[in-house]
């Protein structure tokens, strides 16, 4: 997990404490992603 922000890394952490598969936390982390871009272009 190099180059994470420290807010990305705990994101991680707690899903993966919370037993949440690879392919949902990849998937949270793409929607918040896409929802991150669109309040920048907002």
């Amino acid at each position: 997990m190099a180059d994470l922000s420290p807010l990305r890394r705990r994101t991680i952490e707690d899903m993966t404490v919370h037993n949440l598969s690879p392919a949902t936390q990849r998937s949270y982390l793409s929607a918040v992603s896409k929802f991150s871009h669109y309040l920048a272009d907002a």
